[in-house]
């Protein structure tokens, strides 16, 4: 289903694409629009992707987007079947008009001048990404930590692969590793250029914008954190890519361990750090799910365990397809110099069991074919 809004600046391109993905999250859905109804720059559309595979629901939302179509330039693209946040957000970016796509997810509510501040940075042709403070309200603010180990920094990956987020907190504007994806934006045709989000990333979808945020930064573009442009989250406790905590885990494991090893010098070495960290955190019952306490906590540990074992398979079979198996030796090298006398890596000889993936494709979707629901990985 597609449905085209009133357009108040008709003949004239829309400068900002808000690309947001929905799934049975209705009434939160029409706060989003409220907001971005009041939004104080008007060269924008909206394109919502619903990614519900519930009839009653998808029939909610086309009403939804007929109500706002009276105040807003509004799509509406609907999936034939559950596609995921990264395949989503692609097809939004392929169906926009604007130079700079805008993202933000369907429990937020936007400040008024959230698109004046993202886009203002865009004046300046090195920045490829500009993206804000997610303030946590209602729910979410349950979770605010007491406690912050590194509260100087934003959007950083540190040196052994973890991320530090911060994204609540009123600092900079600073250059910045990575953006959430609750509050970010990038240029259009940066986006098409590293072929849009990796739908490698499935479940929670965790670590989908890390991944895209360093391939925009390996183009030479800085990214942008400015903390006046603005986004609150409440955090839905159903719908979009909410899991129950076992099925968290899982898909936390295994889409973090992919990462290191699809992105990151060293990332073989990155992701047993990681595992060894979370595997304290689990024999010290602490809870990762903001929204679902675990009550087994073995089950929890062997989610983490089959997660790691998943994530490392999906990295080791990019790296293979790419042909970086050298590159991958080299960067440990570099990045470790000890373990250059001590390692042979073995690993480069037994590359003929990765024969077994030949016929393993890239892991970013081409874009002639980005929202063609059969080539989905």
């Amino acid at each position: 289903m597609y449905v085209l809004g009133n357009d108040p600046l008709r003949g004239v391109r829309p400068v900002v694409s808000v690309v947001v993905s929905t799934r049975n999250r209705e009434s939160f859905l029409v706060d989003l629009l409220d907001s971005l109804r009041e939004q104080n720059f008007d060269r924008f559309e909206v394109i919502v992707v619903d990614d519900s595979d519930n009839p009653l629901s998808k029939k909610k939302i086309a009403d939804i987007i007929r109500e706002f179509s009276e105040d807003l330039k509004i799509k509406l693209l609907s999936n034939s079947r559950r596609l995921g946040i990264p395949c989503s957000l692609n097809r939004g970016i392929l169906a926009a008009k604007g130079r700079i796509v805008a993202f933000t997810d369907d429990d937020c509510i936007a400040d008024e001048t959230w698109l004046e501040k993202l886009t203002a940075w865009y004046k300046y042709p090195d920045v490829g990404g500009v993206g804000g403070r997610i303030i946590p309200i209602e729910y979410d603010s349950l979770w605010i930590p007491k406690k912050r180990e590194k509260p100087h920094l934003i959007g950083k990956i540190l040196w052994d692969g973890s991320v530090v987020s911060n994204f609540d907190l009123d600092l900079g504007p600073i250059p910045v590793d990575c953006l959430a994806g609750a509050n970010m934006s990038f240029r259009r045709d940066l986006l098409l250029k590293v072929g849009c989000f990796s739908t490698v990333y499935k479940g929670n979808a965790y670590r989908f914008e890390t991944d895209l945020s360093l391939r925009i930064k390996k183009l030479g573009y800085k990214i942008i954190f400015d903390p006046n442009a603005i986004v609150y989250h409440r955090r839905a406790v159903e719908g979009g890519a909410r899991l129950d905590a076992y099925k968290w885990n899982y898909w936390f494991s295994r889409n973090h361990t992919l990462f290191l090893v699809k992105c990151l010098p060293a990332g073989f070495l990155k992701a047993f750090i990681f595992f060894f960290k979370q595997l304290v955190r689990i024999l010290g019952y602490k809870r990762y799910c903001p929204y679902d306490k675990p009550r087994k906590w073995h089950k929890v540990l062997a989610m983490l365990v089959k997660g790691f074992i998943d994530g490392l398979s999906m990295g080791l079979r990019h790296i293979y397809a790419e042909g970086e198996l050298s590159n991958w030796s080299h960067e440990l090298c570099t990045e470790f110099p000890g373990l250059k006398k001590k390692i042979r890596f073995p690993l480069l000889r037994i590359s003929p069991i990765f024969n077994l993936y030949n016929n393993f494709n890239s892991l970013t979707i081409p874009l002639s074919h980005v929202g063609k629901e059969s080539l989905i990985i």
